[in-house]
């Protein structure tokens, strides 16, 4: 079936695979594998609000306190502005009236003209509205900057962290969170703002409505609050069906990312109904979620709505009974339908925020685990010099050293060989037998659990990881091409950048004359996974883009493999040309690579035959 050939997770030597899980929508192990692990599992709605505002203030402080002046500003303005209403209310009811100002006494509305009352409320509003629209530019600033810098954290994490914490990890989930996951932070941050103006606004609101009738408007807050906590009801679901969505998406994206690998595979045993049924039913589980959660909250917003109806009739019987007058009762009124819609937006605010927060948990924890399992310790530098030259001494010897998978069995047990200066070693065996593990290892992408890897005579130690990857090359068996020009494919990985001439040099060193005839040369755009190559092809762009790095060592992962045997044979010659300067440790299946080494080591169930 064409799932058993999507995206596989290498657990042991790179020709020995484990498939993942079929991954059903509903399945409880997706469910699983989907939780991020340790204490941010528990993460209750609170803390998932904290870790956000802590986010926030660690990643711009400044833009933060300025979000906070501006929302207290604007609820101070809006206050102000709030309680003009009662003296032109009056002023146009009554204008003999007198009303009481704190710090000013009994003020005659009268020797107030209209047009300054009205006068100074727009010119509050305006106020208002220039403080709203450089909150919202500031906002939108912030809100993007937490959502880059934590794409940003998390990828440099990533790639900072050990092999194995990239090997145990589905490469679609990652993905998901740094991707999507980053963006449902911003929004969850968005909504805190939202709820954060929507409440001050409340509060001020509530302030002057007591300011107009203390006996009204207590009444009219108590219940507006109360609806408010009814509508509250849907936060904690919110929460809960947040983490579904991620937990949904995350397979979403795991059998786009599958068929997209496989559809070579897919299209040529003609299982495209296949894979359109799982995106369908990932589709479905998705959408579930969203639904569910949309129907909840807008029951309990409708519910809600017909209540506060209800209650402002009330209000209105009562403030009558009260001898309430008629001017204030229009200003009661419209403060307690802004307290309604204001409790409304606080509640609908709430569950929005309350959906996205399991987004911030999800990435803060990613990556926290990079974090805790850099592959170099933070503060560690190497005390190594430069290589020594003394043929004497291996550039590269394996003492004793095993290395097995997590929860695996794959891997190598004391292993032991020497690669010498300017020698070919070849490493070959039978699929599964370490021959991979053995180059990762070498490559200091994995280190020994036991035994050691001593370059130069020392042992290598975390510490010493960047400056080992300064002197070699790598060469995968499957190419890695971007979708950019043959330029850009070769020069990327070298520094510095190489010129145009080291480019060409590097082609021909590595039989890559197909080069000279591309319609715009080192300019041709190669296309996405470089479609515009064979196979063969692409491996001799890897090879010229290892050249350009001028490695001591240089390692090759099978890479003559998808070569026709004239085109091998002048690879096999470069092999050759490249020591002794080059010392050289290739993966191969081939007897005429194997005849090629000057030292061959024969792999047996992960330990040296």
């Amino acid at each position: 079936m064409a799932a058993q050939d999507a995206e596989t997770t290498r657990v042991g030597d790179g020709d020995a695979a484990v498939e993942p899980a079929a991954l059903g929508p509903s399945s409880e192990a997706d469910r699983a594998a989907g939780e991020p692990a340790g204490p941010a599992s528990r993460h209750s709605l609170t803390s998932d609000a904290s870790t956000l505002i802590g986010v926030a203030w660690r990643l711009n402080r400044r833009r933060f306190v300025l979000q906070i002046i501006f929302l207290l500003s604007n609820g101070i303005v809006g206050g102000v502005s709030l309680l003009l209403l009662i003296p032109i209310v009056n002023s146009i009811a009554n204008p003999d009236s007198k009303m009481s100002v704190p710090l000013f006494g009994d003020v005659q509305l009268s020797s107030i003209p209209l047009v300054a009352l009205l006068a100074a409320f727009v010119g509050l509003t305006a106020v208002s509205a220039l403080i709203t629209r450089t909150s919202a530019v500031n906002s939108t600033a912030l809100q993007q900057t937490i959502v880059d810098d934590l794409r940003q954290e998390a990828f440099e994490a990533i790639l900072a962290a050990k092999w194995t914490f990239v090997l145990q990890r589905r490469k679609s989930d990652i993905i998901e969170v740094v991707t999507s996951g980053a963006t449902r932070s911003g929004f969850a941050f968005y909504q805190l703002l939202q709820l954060s103006v929507t409440a001050m606004l409340f509060v001020v609101t509530a302030i002057v409505a007591l300011v107009v009738s203390p006996l009204v408007a207590g009444i009219a807050i108590v219940g507006v609050v109360l609806v408010g906590l009814a509508q509250g009801s849907a936060v904690r679901p919110a929460h809960r069906m947040g983490r579904e969505f991620g937990l949904r998406n995350r397979s979403l994206q795991a059998v786009m990312m599958d068929s997209m690998d496989s559809l070579r595979l897919v299209r040529a045993h003609g299982a495209d109904a296949i894979w359109a049924e799982r995106l369908g039913e990932a589709f479905t589980g998705t959408r579930a979620v969203q639904i569910a959660n949309s129907r909840r909250t807008s029951t309990v917003s409708a519910v809600s709505s017909v209540g506060l109806a209800v209650a402002a009739s009330a209000l209105v019987l009562v403030s009558v009974w009260a001898e309430v007058s008629p001017a204030a009762i229009v200003v009661i009124l419209l403060l307690v339908a802004r307290l309604a819609r204001g409790a409304q937006s606080m509640a609908t605010t709430t569950a929005m925020l309350a959906n996205a927060l399991p987004a911030v948990r999800d990435l803060t924890a990613l990556t926290q685990q990079a974090r805790d399992d850099a592959e170099v310790p933070p503060g560690t530098v190497s005390t190594r010099g430069p290589l020594g030259s003394e043929l004497d001494v291996p550039l590269l010897e394996f003492r004793d050293v095993t290395f097995v998978y997590p929860n695996s069995t794959n891997g190598i047990h004391d292993v032991s060989f020497t690669a010498r200066r300017g020698d070919i070693t070849v490493l070959t065996g039978h699929s599964g037998s370490g021959k991979s593990t053995t180059a990762d290892l070498s490559l200091g992408l994995l280190m020994p659990q036991s035994g050691a890897i001593l370059v130069d005579g020392e042992p290598i130690t975390p510490a010493d990881l960047t400056w080992w990857r300064e002197h070699v090359a790598y060469v995968p068996q499957e190419t890695v091409l971007v979708p950019g020009t043959l330029r850009e494919n070769l020069v990327w990985s070298a520094s510095p950048e190489p010129d145009d001439d080291a480019c060409w040099l590097a082609l021909d060193r590595a039989a890559a004359d197909f080069a000279r005839t591309l319609p715009d040369g080192l300019d041709t755009v190669l296309g996405d996974r470089g479609v515009r190559l064979s196979g063969g092809e692409r491996q001799r762009v890897a090879i010229a883009r290892a050249l350009l790095r001028n490695p001591t060592l240089l390692v090759m992962d099978e890479a003559t493999s998808a070569l026709d045997d004239a085109t091998e044979a002048r690879v096999l010659g470069l092999m050759t040309s490249l020591v002794p300067a080059i010392t050289v440790l290739v993966i191969a299946h081939r007897q005429s690579t194997v005849d090629a080494g000057h030292r061959v080591v024969r792999f047996e169930a992960g330990r040296v035959a």
